[in-house]
């Protein structure tokens, strides 16, 4: 899908770009865009340095990445909760244009394809974008779905463009979230809906996940092996502590969104699936929990209708507008 001349503006200084024979450029500041294999890069010389790193990493670590997302097919949990949100942006009309911001390797923008909808990906990391864009060609959407390299912090798009904007698993890797919602809100139409999906709480980063580093650290000492460092994670997973809902609520106000529900995405499905992530990784095999996760769906529609509960699922899905 070619995008459109008139919704792209200069992420730097928000001037009007002149197509060029490869690439894009700034009439306004001369910054030139130059576009790789048909994907432009509009990520700033300037980029905050996590964002820098993010790039590195998810390209650096691309084989890791699609090994683990042989890991969550089929997972109970991930289809489920996963589904939850694609199914809030399902609401939109057939055709309408949606942004994923921090695609990754494509399968949710997938998904709205098959559904109908016109797509625009945008990533940081140049071979995550570059395998979301060949598995969509693959799948033979490449008319309803262009590639761009882009920052959420810094969107190279006119106020207005899109009908929905999706963000998976992506919020936390915002080195300025607040930045990051206001311009999504920005590059929405009036009425348009902005989708979070999975986005990590708070309250295991500050019970469980620093108990399960102390228990880790114990077994490889008692297994006499190296404590593991930590590589495969990004500096941006390393950094968050995730959102609460007074985090999000206030992030949702403060960006000018009128409204937007929050929902749970997973308490002991999501557990399970991590647990399973984890045990896969130090073992260095693929272990699925599936029959678990599948009772981990049961007890978390049981904990979904207690109030007070529903303030600690491990995840969030919301929908704002």
């Amino acid at each position: 899908m070619d995008i459109a001349p008139q919704i792209l503006i200069c992420p730097d200084c928000g001037g009007p770009l002149v197509d060029l024979a490869e690439g894009w450029s700034c009439a306004s500041c001369e910054v030139t865009f130059s576009s790789d294999a048909g994907t432009v890069d509009f990520l700033s010389d300037g980029a905050n340095s996590i964002t820098v790193s993010e790039r590195e990493h998810y390209t650096d670590k691309l084989d890791y990445y699609l090994q683990m997302h042989q890991t969550w097919c089929g997972s109970p949990f991930y289809m489920h909760y996963h589904g939850a949100f694609l199914d809030d942006l399902r609401a939109l009309p057939r055709g309408a244009l949606i942004l994923e911001l921090g695609g990754g390797l494509g399968h949710d923008g997938l998904e709205l394809l098959k559904s109908g909808y016109r797509l625009v990906e945008t990533d940081v990391a140049p071979a995550e974008l570059g395998e979301a864009r060949r598995l969509q060609q693959v799948e033979g959407y490449g008319d309803s779905v262009a590639h761009l390299l882009a920052d959420g912090q810094q969107l190279p798009f006119a106020e207005g463009t899109f009908d929905g904007v999706m963000m998976a698993a992506a919020l936390h890797h915002m080195p300025d979230p607040l930045r990051c919602l206001r311009e999504a809100r920005r590059v929405l139409k009036e009425g348009g809906l902005l989708v979070l999906g999975t986005e990590p709480n708070t309250w295991q980063h500050k019970t469980i996940f620093p108990l399960g580093k102390l228990f880790l650290k114990l077994l490889y000492r008692v297994m006499g092996k190296q404590a593991d460092p930590g590589e495969m994670v990004s500096e941006a997973d390393k950094e968050t502590e995730g959102f609460s809902r007074a985090d999000l609520e206030r992030l949702f106000r403060a960006a000018g969104f009128n409204s937007w529900e929050l929902k749970s995405a997973g308490f002991f499905s999501a557990a399970f699936f991590f647990m399973g992530q984890e045990i896969s990784e130090h073992i260095g095999g693929t272990v699925r929990l599936f029959t678990l996760e599948r009772l981990g769906l049961v007890i978390d529609e049981w904990l979904e209708r207690h109030s007070m509960l529903r303030r600690y699922p491990w995840h969030w899905n919301a929908v704002a507008s």
